[in-house]
């Protein structure tokens, strides 16, 4: 069976290119990894087409993967145009993976989706690459085993702590331009 699934790739239907080419490698090593020292399959599908724009398309496409999988698996949905990702576990309790999303990958999602594609899909890949690398290390931690190839966390939170900053600054400066340049024109 281990054959079978390393002469698969970790990462499925990513035709469209949301994850990009990097972030698929590393994606592809940890899960390799991952499954080498625990046994669990860590997948990411990444289906971007017309059929999977409703609730039932992605749906059919999602039972039709799962019934690939054996467990112990984590199965992460993402749907670029439909701005979907759900992520399913088998058994369900592997880890908390409500938590990790809300966390973890909700805050880095494009707010608005708006016409720059390239910053919504920049966007949309930084959060699947960030949730991720939270899962596989919590998958790591439940086996008391360390990922080497994996990002490390110390590095994982520093980004996130950067980008909020960052958020949190640009949010700052928004609020006193539109409050100091506001009054100024409502003031003439």
């Amino acid at each position: 069976m281990a054959g079978f699934l390393h002469a698969q790739s970790f990462v499925l239907d990513n035709e469209a290119g949301h994850l990009v080419t990097k972030s698929a490698g590393l994606v592809q090593q940890v899960s390799s990894e991952l499954f080498d020292k625990t046994g669990v399959s860590f997948m990411l599908f990444l289906k971007d087409s017309p059929d999977t724009l409703d609730k039932a398309g992605r749906l059919a496409y999602q039972q039709a993967k799962l019934k690939t999988l054996h467990p112990p698996f984590i199965a992460l949905f993402a749907h670029f145009r439909a701005q979907k990702i759900d992520i399913l576990s088998n058994p369900k309790d592997l880890i908390s993976t409500d938590q990790i999303f809300f966390e973890h990958i909700a805050p880095f999602l494009p707010k608005e989706w708006g016409k720059d594609m390239a910053k919504n899909n920049a966007r949309f890949s930084f959060a699947l690459l960030n949730g991720y690398t939270y899962m596989a290390d919590a998958i790591a931690r439940k086996h008391h085993i360390t990922l080497a190839s994996n990002i490390k966390e110390e590095y994982a939170n520093s980004v996130t702590k950067t980008t909020l900053y960052i958020l949190l600054c640009s949010l700052l400066a928004l609020f006193f331009y539109g409050y100091f340049f506001g009054v100024r024109k409502h003031g003439n």
